[in-house]
């Protein structure tokens, strides 16, 4: 039997490649089909950790989709050591909370007022020293009140004082009372603001001692301007523990300073009250008198670790302190403004908000 003839069709030249270049294209849809899905509905891989604003949130809504709230802010942690919690101008120091950081950071008050061409006040030397920010700030205050008065007797006596210079003064204070209660006017080595290097005690030329009144009173009523407060004041004696010294001045940072001033608030009632604002709850936020809105917020020292992860923002500017004792303190820049902000007058830097006793001199 012979083999089977089959019919011949004719092929067109064209069709296997048309098959072809659908084929090519349903595979490339698929895998772009598949990659979106992972896309879209994958779990993402984040470089750091980020967190919500949760003072505040902007809603946005779309034809498709509820109202959803994306977030203001977004934080990422930064890791500090705990002994960071000793450094940066909140940190409180008492006689119930000595000086534990470090005197890094120091310049020369006299050279940096010579870089500033600044001639409106006097140094005691140029050995005097201070942190670079209260350096700065001191500078500008002072030049700004002689443009205000004309008025170029001011002196800045004190600046930093370690804790050995301090201990010798505390020493000699001593030998010269006849009890400890009038030596503890001085306070020991180790127990002094002036170590931390935000601390200034001004004076005059001449024979007469500062007082903060008269035309220096205008320092008292514009300090918290420059970042400055007048730290210890007859009407907050009995929290200080400190008889008061109308030319000792602390440098806080503008924000703090001026919610300090505006809530007649001495230093250690407002870092209790900060501890009230924690980053995973509500902010402290404070507009100052130029209406910039600055968020605050209290991040507990790790007990468990030597370091602590703080939560920044990632795109604003901020400042992060120690509060000499368990957490830091972040300061963030919004970058927002408010024009209705209330300025501090005279009478609130000033006035008595308690009835005060008779504390025990340091």
């Amino acid at each position: 039997m012979g083999k089977p003839k089959t019919k011949k069709t004719k092929e067109h030249p064209y069709v296997p490649v048309v098959l072809d270049a659908l084929l090519s294209v349903a595979l490339v849809g698929m895998i772009g089909c598949i990659g979106w899905r992972v896309a879209a509905g994958g779990d993402t891989i984040n470089q750091t950790s980020t967190y919500s604003d949760i003072a505040g949130t902007d809603e946005i809504t779309s034809p498709t989709e509820e109202a959803t709230e994306v977030p203001s802010i977004i934080y990422q942690n930064e890791e500090y050591i705990n002994l960071d919690v000793y450094n940066g101008p909140l940190t409180l120091v008492n006689a119930d909370e000595p000086f534990r950081g470090t005197g890094d950071f120091l310049v020369s008050l006299y050279e940096t007022k010579l870089a500033a061409e600044s001639h409106s006040f006097s140094v005691r030397d140029a050995e005097l020293q201070l942190r670079q920010e209260a350096a700065d700030n001191i500078i500008t205050m002072l030049d700004d009140f002689f443009e205000a008065t004309y008025d170029d007797n001011i002196l800045v006596l004190t600046g930093y004082r370690s804790k050995e210079r301090q201990q010798e003064l505390y020493e000699a204070n001593l030998a010269e009372s006849e009890d400890d209660e009038e030596a503890s006017s001085v306070a020991k080595g180790g127990y002094s603001e002036h170590q931390t290097g935000y601390g200034v005690d001004l004076s005059l030329l001449g024979e007469d001692d500062y007082d903060g009144t008269g035309i220096y009173a205008w320092i008292n009523e514009h300090c918290h301007e420059y970042g400055y407060v007048l730290r210890y004041t007859e009407a907050k004696e009995s929290i200080t523990q400190v008889t008061p010294e109308p030319w000792h001045y602390r440098y806080v940072g503008k924000p703090h300073a001026y919610y300090m001033t505006t809530n007649r608030l001495c230093m250690e009632e407002y870092i209790d009250l900060l501890r009230e604002y924690p980053y995973e709850g509500e902010h402290l936020s404070v507009t100052d008198e130029d209406g910039t809105v600055y968020e605050i917020y209290f991040v507990e020292a790790s007990t468990s670790f030597a370091t602590t992860m703080v939560p920044v923002p990632g795109k604003l500017s901020y400042e992060v302190s120690g509060n000499n004792s368990d957490g830091f303190i972040v300061t963030v820049n919004t970058g927002e403004k408010d024009a209705s902000a209330a300025k501090p007058t005279a009478s609130e830097s000033t006035e008595a908000t308690e009835e005060t006793t008779e504390p025990t001199e340091e």
